[in-house]
């Protein structure tokens, strides 16, 4: 970690907070606090007393039970039924998915609406991508541009205690997983508490067009390969990368959110 003469990023002080550092870190982390006037245990009990107060106002239950008001209220205007084959040899039925862009919910801490595809099953989730700049992160929104070199945090906030893989798709077909670390077989369990940051920064590379993230996530554990699989899939046919879902069994939930690519 290098030094900087600006604030402590709140990406930062939230892994702090969830010990998601290791040891050097965290005590750099500390330090920078401490050389701001800042205390580190004050920093990290404020974020603490945000998270249950936050809880408090949209317990999962509620939040899940808003959005499925809502979505049934909007469906026969807002989504239209896409049939594809599913990707695993397990799957012999065809499943529906439902596309269209998600109303907008009281989520953990109040974030837009994001383009998501959904698939009946698993529990509400939340796909989020920041792009670090100066001293704040700044949020993006699906659709927006992003440039080779940007550097960016990914998370997720999910209303059950379900199982998820995040990854890539770019222009050039490259699909990259985020979470679990690459290599990983399994999915791992989502946190259920608010928003969470995954640990490691991403920086984009120059691929051109595009770059669409992933999370899939479901009830119970499963492979990543098969998910993986249906993500090169998609990745090879460029016309469709952008905006169609993966192929995948209806037990299976998964958003995205795409970033456009400049020069």
């Amino acid at each position: 970690m290098s030094s900087t003469d600006k604030e402590t990023p709140a990406w930062l002080l939230e892994r702090l907070a969830q010990g998601e550092l290791d040891r050097e870190a965290a005590h750099d982390v500390r330090a920078r606090l401490t050389a701001e006037g800042r205390s580190p245990d004050d920093e990290i009990a404020a974020l603490a007393r945000d998270d249950r107060e936050t809880l408090a106002e949209h317990p999962p239950a509620a939040v899940a039970a808003e959005i499925a008001r809502r979505a049934a209220a909007r469906r026969p205007a807002a989504r239209r039924p896409f049939v594809f084959a599913a990707a695993f040899a397990a799957a012999g039925a065809l499943a529906m998915v439902l596309v269209g862009r998600q109303p907008a919910a009281p989520v953990p801490d109040g974030a837009p609406a994001l383009e998501q595809t959904t698939i009946k099953g698993p529990p509400q989730a939340w796909l989020y991508v920041y792009r670090h700049g100066g001293d704040r992160d700044r949020r993006l929104a699906d659709g927006e541009r992003a440039a080779p070199g940007d550097l960016l945090q990914l998370a997720y906030a999910t209303t059950g205690r379900d199982f998820g893989v995040l990854f890539s798709i770019d222009g050039a077909g490259t699909v990259t997983q985020h979470l679990p670390e690459p290599g990983a077989a399994r999915a791992l369990p989502l946190r259920v508490g608010g928003e969470m940051r995954l640990p490691s920064a991403y920086e984009l590379d120059s691929a051109p067009a595009f770059e669409r993230f992933f999370l899939v996530h479901a009830a119970q554990p499963f492979d990543v390969a098969p998910v993986i699989n249906a993500a090169r899939t998609l990745a090879a046919r460029t016309a469709e990368a952008r905006h169609a879902p993966l192929a995948l069994p209806a037990a299976f939930g998964q958003i995205s959110l795409t970033l456009e690519k400049t020069r």
